[in-house]
């Protein structure tokens, strides 16, 4: 019997809003007027309608430069190296949501690329991923969460000693009672997620718009279509 690999994977969200609310039609035709072109360095390469998910792939140029030694003049000069890189994004029309598994940096030029293509109003938005927000998301899904790590930023042990703190839990009640007070102090935590529907699997929260998750490698995509919906 073969045995399922894990993966890790880590997503960045953004709430979308397009004034007017044009169709998912309207928005592809937008999109295949900014395909990637040379002279500008950034464009889709691909895009798909995948019921009601629009999933495309962007291309970007980026300029770097290195120090090259001239050695007719004994001089050094600056010489432009042109980074490739490239993105997968998928934008949710039901949720009003885009995300990536690429980086914050990558995900701001695919906000770029929308931002020049949409030919309406558009605006992002944070979703709220604090850690008691999400706790309680996660439980509305029906499933249950325990809390194994968390990391407090302003953690006060006594009067006269304050400071961040990292810390394993094995006792599900004391991650409720460190969630409950240090609420709006939680700058990272860490569930095991128990389910009916998955093997038990990992969710980590540790930055804003971003969470990651450590599961079976075919349930990654299946539990974040589940996710989302309660973000």
């Amino acid at each position: 019997m073969v045995k399922s690999m894990e993966t890790k994977e880590t997503f960045v969200f953004n709430r979308i809003e397009i004034e007017g609310k044009p169709s998912i039609e309207q928005l592809i035709s937008w999109f295949q007027n900014k395909m990637y072109k040379e002279d500008y360095g950034l464009g889709f390469t691909s895009i798909t309608n995948e019921d009601g998910l629009i999933v495309a792939q962007i291309l970007f140029r980026s300029p770097s430069y290195i120090q090259h030694y001239n050695a007719a003049n004994g001089l050094f000069e600056k010489q432009v190296i042109n980074i490739y890189g490239e993105l997968e994004l998928l934008y949710d029309i039901d949720n009003n949501m885009i995300y990536t598994t690429s980086s914050q940096t990558k995900f701001a030029k695919a906000k770029t690329l929308l931002r020049e293509s949409i030919k309406s109003r558009i605006t992002f938005s944070n979703i709220e991923f604090s850690a008691k927000t999400m706790f309680e998301k996660v439980q509305k899904m029906g499933f249950m969460p325990f809390i194994t790590d968390l990391t407090i930023k302003q953690f006060k042990y006594k009067e006269g000693a304050m400071g961040r703190y990292s810390v394993h839990l094995d006792d599900k009640d004391l991650g409720y009672e460190l969630l409950d007070s240090y609420s709006d102090s939680i700058n990272r935590m860490t569930v095991q997620v128990q389910s009916n529907k998955y093997p038990d699997f990992i969710l980590s929260i540790a930055s804003q718009n971003s969470l990651t998750i450590k599961c079976r490698e075919e349930n990654i995509w299946p539990i974040i279509n589940d996710l989302k919906s309660y973000l």
